[in-house]
């Protein structure tokens, strides 16, 4: 017995010199664009949603329902585990609440196969704002993605019934993609009061925001943007750098209006425009070349301020690390990206 497990040892020992160590290769590790599970697979950030309070130290309840048949994967983005819950109908909504101390982004992603068949009452709503949830200040990506059509019936086709109704701290811009992911015609009330009361949701309906769904009419979009007076309306025009155009859904949108991106040749184009460059410097350079653009005026609410004698320059921000080449900082537990102009 012995000399057979000596001779399994010399075995083993051959095997290692000839071949090498055995060894299990790592995991790729998940994308700044996927959410990790426990289980070290990677899912892909669908749809975000930015919540804050007056004094978040203090902890407050976020609390949202879905209504599909399927997983939803959720990264609370304070350093919580993910979360995964699963739904095996869509005869009622399932609650889903979260207490925060910071501001933070929820990242989304999930597999459904199935939605509810009924039309009416925020109770079918695929997804709702649970009493109008006044911590929501900002959406990202596309509910397209996360809830997508999967047929021609109203099962397999999302409800957002009410999705953000009376979240009065919502601010825009409204995704382009919001919708993306959803095609064909739509089901009777799948936009009604869908932004309504969103008091202060900014910027302008995207132009082409609702381009893969057909059949719209008002029993399916009715007070979609009912009371949102700082969205672009018929009296305020479309903002610099847009140009008003026609969808034909106009009618339903409550004297609201959509825009379109002018075409910009400048150098320095920012969300559709050409803002005013700092006065007395154009680029922030960093030492290894790259150049970012100054402005001279803030284009975005987070904005790097560059001061000199009595003159503040901006550099605007947008959510996410951005593309390699880009310049990023972390603000209030969100990360905030810069894209480089120039590298000469």
């Amino acid at each position: 017995m012995l000399n057979f497990v000596r001779f399994l040892r010399v075995l083993a020992l051959v095997f290692v010199g000839v071949f090498g160590a055995f060894r299990i290769a790592p995991a790729a590790a998940c994308t700044v664009d996927e959410i990790t599970l426990t289980d070290g697979t990677c899912k892909p950030v669908q749809f975000t949603m930015t919540v804050t309070s007056d004094d978040p130290t203090d902890g407050f309840d976020f609390s949202f329902n879905f209504n599909a048949k399927g997983t939803l994967y959720i990264d609370w983005g304070d350093g919580s585990s993910v979360q995964s819950i699963s739904k095996n109908n869509t005869n009622n909504q399932r609650n889903v609440t979260h207490t925060f101390y910071k501001t933070s982004t929820i990242r989304l992603s999930g597999n459904f196969s199935e939605y509810t068949d009924s039309n009416t009452g925020r109770n079918y709503s695929t997804l709702y704002m649970r009493g109008g949830n006044s911590y929501l200040v900002g959406i990202g990506g596309s509910l397209g993605a996360l809830f997508p059509s999967l047929g021609t019936d109203n099962k397999y086709k999302p409800l957002f019934r009410e999705t953000f109704k009376g979240c009065t701290n919502l601010k825009g811009p409204i995704p382009p993609e919001l919708f993306n992911g959803i095609s064909g015609n739509a089901r009777s009330n799948m936009f009604y009061e869908m932004f309504s009361g969103c008091t202060k949701l900014d910027g302008y309906i995207p132009y082409n925001l609702f381009d893969n769904i057909t059949g719209i009419s008002s029993s399916n979009m009715n007070y979609i943007f009912n009371n949102d007076p700082a969205l672009a309306t018929t009296s305020t025009g479309c903002p610099t750098g847009t140009t008003q155009f026609t969808t034909g859904y106009e009618s339903f949108w409550n004297g609201h209006i959509a825009c379109k991106p002018d075409e910009v040749a400048c150098d320095h184009a920012y969300n559709g425009a050409c803002p005013d460059l700092c006065s007395w410097a154009t680029q922030l350079k960093t030492s290894t070349g790259l150049s970012f653009p100054l402005y001279a005026t803030k284009v975005t609410t987070v904005a790097i301020n560059v001061r000199q004698n009595d003159v503040t320059c901006y550099v605007p921000l947008e959510s996410g690390n951005g593309d390699t080449a880009s310049l990023n900082l972390t603000y209030n537990g969100n990360t905030y990206h810069a894209g480089v102009i120039d590298t000469n």
